[in-house]
């Protein structure tokens, strides 16, 4: 595979050294003269020091060719214009690219990024799993699409243990995907019956799932 990374910070550069172990051709956009040497002493690249003529320098990097591209700089804007050039002048199969701000998300997807992955949601939602994981643990969240996947444990002393999958609430927003009770994968119908310790999959939109998620976790008083 052919690759073009722009950025070689914090996430590029763990990048980079994993690429080029597995024999990746690689070619490297960073302005920073010490982390292209360092590069240069640690990586099979070619390594383009990104502060002359922008546009030269693809040419130079062969970026017609290239399969994928990476924008891994801080600056939002900068991966927007990376994200643009490689989808609009070189028509590049593969982007990705980060957003140093999740309000830029959809901005940089309009300039052509196929994947944006924004670092400061993903620490958020793993965080969130950290403090939840006792009960609950989100698998994936799209707020774009307003979607979420949640496994969830009852607790032992759980208020749903006793009723029905029915008596959660009907909603065409939301549906168990599936409960794992024991060691059996249970695919349940309406009248299925809850018990605690089942840990339940679920779907849906944000907002409902996360009412759902609450009642399975919520506890009888005594």
């Amino acid at each position: 595979m052919r690759a073009i990374i722009v950025g070689a910070g914090d996430i590029g550069m763990p990048i980079i050294h994993y690429l080029a172990e597995r024999g990746h051709v690689l070619s490297v956009f960073e302005k920073n003269e010490e982390r292209c040497k360092h590069i240069a002493n640690h990586s099979d690249a070619a390594i383009f020091c990104a502060t002359g003529d922008f546009q030269e320098i693809w040419k130079n990097a062969e970026a017609e060719k290239a399969d994928l591209v990476m924008a891994l700089t801080n600056d939002d804007e900068v991966n927007v214009e990376v994200s643009r050039i490689a989808k609009r002048d070189y028509g590049i199969p593969f982007v990705i690219a980060r957003a140093h701000q999740p309000e830029n998300i959809e901005k940089i997807k309009e300039a052509g990024a196929d994947v944006v992955i924004c670092p400061s949601k993903e620490m958020r939602r793993l965080f969130l799993n950290a403090v939840e994981s006792m009960t609950a643990e989100t698998l994936y969240e799209n707020t774009t699409e307003d979607f979420k996947i949640v496994k969830v444990t009852i607790p032992m002393n759980g208020s749903m243990i006793g009723k029905t999958i029915e008596q959660l609430g009907s909603g065409k927003e939301y549906r168990i995907i599936s409960i794992f009770r024991n060691s059996e994968l249970v695919y349940p119908t309406k009248s299925f019956v809850l018990k605690g310790k089942d840990r339940v999959l679920l779907s849906g939109s944000l907002g409902l799932v996360e009412k759902i998620v609450e009642k399975l976790r919520n506890v009888e008083v005594t």
